[in-house]
């Protein structure tokens, strides 16, 4: 089947796994859905939409992390916080310079970290608590060097309902 996606020309298989590296579709990060979402073609369908506004999603990822770092009260402060922490004060300073380039990262906040975060992966899956279909981005500040993620998972609606650290 072909994904109804306008960013890229893309065939899949439906009932099976779709996970794909930037150089084999193009995209500048990894692409995956679960088996059972390819044999939905609504479900496909969404995904096809939701890809095509991936990075317009890491943006509003983005500000949502810039809000819970703002708000001591927001749910997801602590582990935004801890996860800004950890990449500017707990790792090597020839580390954080390699993520923070052309910036003295000891002088870096927490809110202008956000914006060295980029995409690597695009993804959608059925949610393990409600069932339905969601998608989640993985932001990290450089794959090649980190491999602590911010994950943040949106629904159907694209709108943020779980942000997540993980490694």
């Amino acid at each position: 089947m072909k994904l109804n996606c306008k960013r890229i020309d893309f065939t899949y298989t439906p009932g099976e796994e779709i996970f794909t590296f930037p150089e084999d579709t193009g995209l500048p990060f990894l692409f995956d859905v679960e088996e059972e979402l390819t044999d939905n073609p609504a479900a496909m369908d969404a995904v096809g939409e939701m890809l095509d506004e991936a990075e317009k999603l890491a943006e509003k990822a983005k500000a949502a992390l810039k809000a819970a770092l703002a708000d001591e009260d927001s749910p997801c402060h602590g582990i935004v916080t801890f996860f800004m922490e950890f990449h500017r004060d707990e790792v090597d300073a020839d580390i954080a310079a390699e993520l923070f380039p052309g910036t003295d990262p000891a002088k870096l906040s927490f809110a202008e970290m956000v914006d060295f975060l980029r995409l690597k992966r695009f993804g959608s899956l059925v949610d393990g608590e409600d069932e339905q279909q969601a998608f989640i981005l993985d932001l990290s500040f450089n794959p090649e060097i980190t491999d602590e993620l911010m994950v943040v998972y949106f629904d159907l609606n694209k709108e943020i309902f779980c942000i997540t650290h993980e490694s």
